[in-house]
């Protein structure tokens, strides 16, 4: 189990799921899912190879996002506030590579 507590108070976590606000990124029957205000996605866990997260400073909101990516190409991005982007990010890696 991976519990993030003091840089996330509002976050639930778990070894299964990510949970904050009315967002949830949690693994389940062999797929990535996300629900809520973030984005809806469902990624099988086999096709992901890593996570990244980027700003892009131009836009007028500076929001990060998530970037799924497997095999050379992105698979999904999320947008996540700055204070669980992180906490996100080694999150999914540990889940998809828990060594």
């Amino acid at each position: 189990m991976v519990i993030f507590t003091e840089e996330q108070p509002e976050a639930i976590v778990t070894g299964i799921s990510y949970c904050w606000k009315k967002n949830i990124v949690k693994i389940e029957d062999g797929y990535l899912k996300s629900t809520g205000m973030i984005t809806n996605t469902r990624i099988p866990i086999v096709h992901i190879d890593t996570v990244v997260y980027s700003y892009n400073p131009k836009k007028p909101a500076i929001v990060p996002v998530l970037k799924i990516i497997g095999k050379g190409a992105v698979l999904c991005e999320m947008e996540i506030s700055a204070e669980h982007i992180e906490a996100v990010q080694d999150w999914i890696l540990y889940v998809i590579n828990p060594s």
